[in-house]
């Protein structure tokens, strides 16, 4: 019995093997992968930005006119909360005075204060954002720009932008005795 020249068994096999499951690996594991992780550190960006922001809110407690606590009156010197505001989220996002980003500040481009108010009677009220609030609290809703860490020229050409605005919303109540 003449054996014919070739084989079609199992010949070829092994390289068709390794291209399909590198062409796996490439096309599907490691874009699954890398989704997966920018998501996990856009998540992780936006609660340091929103624990830094509800902080700061909270930090209008040292403009409360304490003379008048006695009273369980309120009140705030405006001028004064803005002051403090600013000079603070400006710490706690690691920023210049102008709200411009210093070296190692998780935003990448000037943050601006969309909204500040202080709810100090009237209860209950609705904040500009629709949460009900109950008791004195501030409202803050601040636009911070932040660029994607994992294919960020990528991410941003689709979106054609330099960043992306995270719109963050922060109702803190202010820690008064009532």
């Amino acid at each position: 019995m003449n054996k014919p020249p070739f084989s079609f068994k199992c010949s070829g096999s092994a390289i068709v093997d390794v291209v399909l499951g590198a062409a796996i690996i490439v096309f599907v594991v490691l874009p699954l992968f890398s989704a997966v992780i920018e998501k996990y550190i856009v998540m992780n960006k936006a609660q340091i930005i929103r624990d830094a922001v509800d902080m700061t809110n909270i930090s209008t407690y040292n403009a409360i006119n304490a003379g008048n606590l006695g009273k369980s009156i309120i009140t705030l010197d405006s001028v004064e909360v803005d002051s403090i505001y600013r000079t603070l989220l400006a710490e706690n996002l690691n920023l210049n005075n102008d709200l411009s980003p210093k070296t190692g500040s998780i935003a990448e481009g000037p943050v601006n204060i969309d909204s500040l108010l202080i709810f100090t009677s009237g209860f209950p009220t609705v904040c500009p954002n629709n949460n009900e609030i109950n008791r004195p609290s501030v409202h803050s809703y601040i636009t911070i720009p932040v660029r994607p860490s994992l294919y960020r020229q990528v991410i941003l050409n689709i979106l054609g932008k330099q960043y992306v605005e995270f719109k963050v919303h922060v109702d803190s109540e202010i820690p008064v005795n009532n």
